[in-house]
């Protein structure tokens, strides 16, 4: 099996001149202001300092990224304030970064304007006695995997370790456990944010409650969350989980698609499935890449995964991991490769209201056929997640602006673009793509989850009609000159 090591680069790797910035100010005048009315312990950097690269956190991919002319790195809660005032009285654009691991296109409709980096609110502070977890806007999932799993705890998070955390819940954050807890979003107690306005407020159930209500999935559009405060749980199966990792060749992918179909109505709470359809240069084909796991006992998880053990693996790796450890490890360690910065990646996505076996083998066919005649671009994933829903269906889909708690599968397409020339071909190509499984999943309006967008199908695929009248209204009231509106904006 000394092709292995292929594959993990592949899978999953689903992570100046002083001219003016306004009409009224030079960069100059930015940096001698901020310089002086922030706090002492917060930085300022300019893309020509030496240290900018290092100090400043770097966005996961580098396919139309945002520009910046200067950078803040506050120290306090006031700097945040500060500078949000600031950029909006003499009008330059910001926004704020807290993971980095963001890859919607709108937000190269930002040019030249202030990067407000959150890596100084990078605590982890644990409650045991009353199940809470307070965490920094710039705190990533591997930031809490040992504070929890120590205190015998654990959180729904996604399947990346390097993801942001506040950045992930905003959206909604779907993953693995969401079945057990619900969304990220909905473990989600408090947070401590600065408005349009310049105002930090607390938003929770009971303090500002509309405010609230839209930043658990569509919260990038309201404000910068400084601090967020989790309801945390104590930890499943002694902390615990059974992870299956398998390979199947191209010829067993109806097999395979069979098995994944077989669980999306009647799928366990503790039991997960993900899979890549990517291409093997050592066999010389396309293959599915499918992770399983399963918050319980061996035995029963075994049980659970004989649909893939029957569908003739060419490889498998199944093993008992801690929850600290099982999102680094599963999926054949892909983890470490995943979360590598710096690559031009590309993502579309659609919402899976049913699986169409015929449209996954017709994509399936669609994608080897891309990759005969595109073999610069056989670096591309076509992920599938089909997370259980118990515990989310059981909130009711009034509560958080999140509009998908009746999604079956969630998936999306990463290409790494070898140049720019690239990206016509390919974003040709998934027009196609994502009108058959739209079509055949139930979702012809491609209604996509809004962390996983592409950034080009507009507010209506990414919070629906439903939810994007109040939404509206609360954008006026909270940002009315939209300051907030480069990512995935409402009003876009």
């Amino acid at each position: 099996m000394a092709w292995i090591p292929t594959l993990l680069l592949t899978f999953f790797s689903v992570c100046i001149s002083h001219t003016f910035a306004s009409p009224a100010l030079s960069i100059d005048e930015i940096y001698k202001h901020f310089r002086e009315n922030l706090s002492s312990r917060t930085q300022v950097f300019l893309p020509n300092y030496s240290d900018y690269a290092s100090e400043i956190t770097p966005r996961w991919t580098t396919f139309e990224p945002p520009t910046y002319i200067i950078a803040v790195k506050p120290a306090i809660e006031s700097d945040v304030q500060e500078v949000i005032r600031y950029a909006a009285k003499h009008r330059v654009p910001f926004m704020g970064t807290g993971g980095g691991h963001g890859y919607t296109t709108s937000t190269s409709m930002l040019h030249n304007g202030i990067d407000i980096d959150l890596g100084n609110f990078n605590a982890v502070n644990v409650d045991i006695k009353s199940n809470t977890m307070t965490i920094g806007g710039s705190v990533i999932f591997n930031d809490v995997f040992d504070p929890l799993y120590n205190a015998k705890k654990e959180i729904q998070t996604g399947y990346c370790s390097c993801v942001g955390m506040v950045g992930a819940t905003l959206g909604g954050g779907i993953g693995p456990l969401q079945g057990l807890h619900g969304l990220i979003a909905d473990a989600l107690i408090s947070v401590r944010i600065v408005t349009a306005s310049g105002q930090a407020l607390t938003a929770s159930k009971t303090e500002n409650s509309d405010l609230f209500w839209a930043i658990r999935g569509a919260g990038a559009n309201f404000g910068i969350v400084v601090s967020a405060t989790y309801r945390i749980f104590d930890s499943t199966n002694g902390g615990y989980a059974l992870a299956a990792d398998f390979l199947f060749p191209a010829s067993e992918n109806v097999s395979v698609f069979q098995a994944m179909k077989s669980y999306t109505r009647k799928q366990p709470d503790a039991f997960s499935i993900s899979s890549a359809i990517t291409w093997s240069s050592d066999l010389n084909q396309s293959v599915i890449q499918l992770s399983t796991i399963y918050y319980g006992d061996k035995d029963q998880g075994m049980i659970y995964n004989r649909p893939f053990l029957n569908s003739n693996p060419i490889v498998q790796n199944i093993s008992v991991l801690p929850w600290n450890l099982l999102t680094k490890q599963n999926r054949f360690g892909a983890d470490a490769v995943g979360c590598v910065k710096g690559h031009p990646h590309s993502l579309y996505s659609v919402n899976l209201y049913s699986m169409n076996i015929l449209a996954y083998l017709r994509v399936f066919d669609s994608f080897s056929s891309f990759f005969l005649k595109y073999p610069e671009l056989r670096a591309t994933l076509f992920v599938t997640e089909i997370h259980p829903r118990g515990a989310i269906l059981r909130i009711p889909d009034d509560s958080t602006a999140y509009p998908f708690r009746n999604t079956t599968a969630y998936t999306f397409f990463d290409f790494v673009l070898p140049d720019a020339k690239s990206s016509p071909t390919v974003d040709h190509f998934m027009q196609g793509i994502l009108k058959v499984l739209g079509d055949a999943s139930g979702n012809p309006s491609r209604q996509t989850y809004v962390n996983y967008a592409h950034g080009n199908e507009g507010p209506r695929a990414w919070y629906t009609d439903k939810k994007l009248g109040r939404l509206r209204t609360l954008k006026k009231q909270w940002d009315p000159q939209a300051l907030f509106r480069f990512t995935n904006g409402i009003n876009a």
